[in-house]
């Protein structure tokens, strides 16, 4: 899977980490999920219903389509949220534009994720 982070994205930690946290979620990356996400954690995707848990995570994780390149627009942090968008590249050519809001649990660079909400708008 490629991956394409604008260059300004590397001035926070936390820029670095909601980057780290949305390439593990497109590449089915469990272990590092794990290590960010709340045991408890709330996903929400505009038009589903949303996922409790790790293990209600996992299960949509391993079951979305694999893709070919993700490609980050911008990435914004503030306190304990922050934000990503951009557009994913699958095999077969379609295009996914994409937005993640993210909630950690503090403003701690160590903070896990406790909620995401997710707006997919396929081309």
């Amino acid at each position: 899977m490629n991956i394409d982070v604008p260059s300004t994205c590397g001035n926070a930690p936390r820029h670095q980490i909601i980057t780290q946290i949305l390439t593990a979620a497109y590449g089915k990356d469990l272990p590092v999920l794990e290590r960010w996400f709340s045991p408890d954690i709330r996903w929400s995707i505009a038009g589903k219903e949303a996922l409790t848990g790790f293990d209600a995570v996992r299960e949509w994780v391993l079951a979305t389509p694999e893709k070919l390149t993700v490609r980050f627009l911008s990435v914004l942090t503030h306190g304990s949220e922050g934000s990503a968008d951009g557009q994913t590249y699958e095999h077969d050519k379609s295009v996914t534009h994409f937005s993640h809001v993210l909630k950690f649990a503090s403003a701690g660079k160590s903070a896990k994720v406790k909620e995401i909400r997710s707006y997919f708008v396929n081309e």
